[in-house]
């Protein structure tokens, strides 16, 4: 593959639902455009794409991967990306370095959530649409173009209608062009508009008559003064539209016919990552200003990782976008984050996961660095005479947990080390050991998501581990008042032990702390030497609680009175009477448990806010505030019992069909329903 410059290249995000076909006509493309010498397939194992191991046991992608062509003297960077919805941050950090969207859309009756997805997530994104799968026995593609047109409206642009005979594509017509064209292996050739055919191409044609009059007011007056328009028009109007992303021009065929089209389409609608349609905002690091760029390759050369890789034989792979200049090999460059420098050896393209070596790499490129050292995914890279910064990706954040349990002592041993990989390559993972349960909890985007990472920790480094609940972190306090005296008195001969306190326990509505101390003694009933003893009995005695020994807040504690012995007493003796106090008294101020809440903003189309507004209500979740957003999204601010929103990462998709996403915060404690209460505390003893 020769090098390529900025004007010459570009990158395209593939997305779609799960089984779309994307990596299928990935692998295509890549045959039809002489990258490889046979189609690999799914059920086979052999694509470019999908070729980790839990990939092709699951026959289904998890992680993006990068597969260039070439293409009338272009080259496109293919992002083949996972279409389930648990791998989203692969779909951000391809979206994050891609200037362009293929979205495979499956050609049967239905707009999948995936579709819908895609196009959700590609909306700033110059975009073509593929139906794939035109000759199934259950396609079909007139009903598909009007789900299209009636979900999205006349930004969808469809320039073919397939020949079909006996349930296959033989070829297409060009309605743009109204002309026709029949497959002939892998070229096609010039051929009649068959016959019979004027109901399918008309709404087809009058699709394409909308669109291109909505992207200029004078082909808007020619439309509506019924004037027909130049096939110059057409080709120009489509360009312009897709660049500026108020057309998506619409394709047909199957993950084998048709992939020319795609290909010749790609490079004649989407722009060149040169473009200034590109542009982008840096921060200059030596101005402390922020500028607008575009992939040029006469500034210094700098890059950002966009996405890390760990191999077990090669070490850490980095996928680098290159922002400015050209990256050569053995040149020192400076990590923005780190202020490090980083080497940088030799540079190689990826396709999928084998490496070619490459001489550069110019602005707007993907390519790989092997083995840096002390840099990460959305790390900058940049020449020390252009030391910039740009947006950082934004994933989403991880609030799906499970609690992983080691089986066997070699796994409890091993399991660090290895997640540390998973959690080098994924950033939508977040791993972390609860001191007070002691539970090694892994956070993910939801259950398919962790599932694949121990089926992966398994069969990639031996770790044989097993998934429960998180346990929730609920806590205990009191409601009443409660005045007690306990004395402590030991006699075993020589020094006895003596320690005599009341104390008066009464609630200090202070969550942030175990207890509030205050002493009101007087006469010196109890020495001012002791008074540090009692705080520590109170440190001890909190950790457990009367209820379901959960750790106690919110508890003032007032010493008045007490007695002591000249001799027997001690420090020792008034932290155990405090102890023995704490045990006693509390019982009698009307304990209660308290639950952690959450804040969660939620972000979501519109179209389903009935359904979360429901769904909160159906879960002890309080609104308290709701707006609206760009995009016809909004905002909706909840405070929610944590127990509840276990799962709410799972639900929240399900809901929104992957369209919705959410943060959450702790909040605080409240107080626990009776019905709650007991449930909690009978769990409780059976452990």
């Amino acid at each position: 593959m020769r090098n390529y410059h900025s004007n010459e290249m570009g990158t395209v995000a593939v997305l779609g639902h799960s089984g779309s076909g994307k990596t299928s006509v990935i692998e295509s493309m890549a045959y039809r455009s002489g990258q490889i010498g046979r189609v690999g397939t799914i059920k086979e194992g052999n694509t470019l794409s999908d070729y980790d191991q839990e990939e092709i046991k699951r026959q289904s992608s998890l992680s993006l991967s990068v597969i260039p062509v070439e293409w009338n003297n272009c080259k496109v960077n293919l992002l083949d990306t996972p279409g389930a919805f648990d791998f989203n941050g692969e779909i951000e950090a391809a979206l994050a370095v891609a200037e362009s969207a293929l979205i495979i859309v499956p050609a049967t009756k239905g707009l999948t959530t995936g579709t819908k997805q895609a196009m959700y997530k590609a909306h700033d994104k110059a975009r073509i649409i593929y139906i794939n799968g035109i000759d199934y026995p259950n396609a079909d593609y007139s009903e598909k173009l009007k789900e299209l047109q009636e979900t999205y409206g006349r930004i969808i642009a469809p320039i073919q209608v397939p020949i079909m005979e006996n349930n296959k594509m033989i070829g297409y017509v060009n309605v743009a062009k109204m002309e026709g064209r029949i497959f002939e292996g892998t070229q096609t050739k010039a051929c009649p508009i068959p016959e019979g055919m004027d109901d399918l191409i008309e709404p087809v044609k009058a699709m394409i008559d909308e669109a291109v009059a909505n992207t200029s007011d004078e082909l808007l007056e020619k439309y509506l003064n019924e004037e027909p328009f130049t096939k110059e028009e057409i080709s120009l109007a489509l360009r312009q539209g897709v660049v500026n992303k108020s057309l998506i021009p619409v394709l047909c065929g199957t993950n084998q016919i048709g992939i020319s089209i795609i290909l010749n389409s790609m490079v004649a609608f989407f722009s060149a990552s040169g473009d200034m349609s590109n542009s982008y905002i840096i921060h200059n690091n030596l101005t402390d200003e922020d500028e607008i760029v575009g992939f040029d390759e006469k500034l210094p050369p700098a890059c950002q990782v966009f996405k890390t890789y760990s191999d077990p034989f090669i070490g850490r792979i980095s996928l680098v976008k290159v922002l400015t200049g050209t990256l050569r090999p053995n040149t020192t460059m400076i990590n923005q984050r780190s202020k490090g420098e980083e080497k940088i050896g030799k540079l190689y393209i990826m396709q999928g996961k084998n490496t070619i070596e490459v001489d550069e790499l110019n602005a707007g490129d993907i390519g790989a660095i092997m083995k840096l050292d002390h840099t990460k995914t959305n790390d900058v890279l940049s020449s020390p005479q252009f030391p910039i910064g740009v947006e950082p990706i934004k994933f989403s954040q991880p609030y799906y947990g499970k609690a992983l349990k080691p089986i066997g002592k070699t796994n409890e041993d091993k399991i660090s080390a290895s997640l540390a990989r998973f959690l080098e390559e994924d950033p939508c993972l977040r791993f972390e050991t609860n001191p007070e349960t002691k539970q090694q909890v892994l956070y993910g985007l939801g259950d398919i998501h962790l599932d694949s990472v121990i089926s992966r920790l398994k069969n990639k480094y031996k770790v044989d581990v097993e998934l429960s609940d998180v346990i929730i972190p609920y806590r205990e306090t009191i409601k009443g008042e409660v005045t007690q005296r306990t004395k402590y008195k030991k006699q075993s001969g020589g020094h006895g032990q003596y320690g005599d306190v009341e104390i008066i326990f009464e609630p200090s509505h202070d969550y942030d702390k175990p207890f509030v101390f205050e002493e009101k003694v007087f006469g010196g009933a109890v020495p001012k030497s002791y008074f540090p003893a009692v705080e520590k009995g109170l440190i001890e005695a909190t950790k457990h609680g009367v209820l379901a020994g959960y750790p106690v807040l919110g508890v003032k504690a007032t010493l008045v009175d007490g007695s002591y012995h000249s001799v027997d007493s001690s420090e020792q003796a008034f932290k155990t009477a405090t102890q023995m106090c704490f045990k006693e008294g509390i019982p009698k101020a009307k304990p209660v448990l308290l639950e952690p809440y959450v804040t969660m903003n939620v972000f979501i189309p519109d179209e389903f806010m009935g359904d979360i507004m429901s769904h909160f209500n159906k879960h002890r979740a309080r609104v308290i505030g709701q707006e609206i957003l760009d995009d016809n999204l909004v905002k909706i601010t909840a405070e929610a019992p944590q127990n509840e929103m276990m799962n709410y990462a799972i639900d929240l998709r399900s809901i929104t069909q992957g369209q919705g996403f959410f943060d959450q915060s702790f909040l605080d404690y409240e107080f626990m329903n009776e019905q709650l209460q007991e449930r909690v505390i009978a769990q409780r003893n059976k452990e």
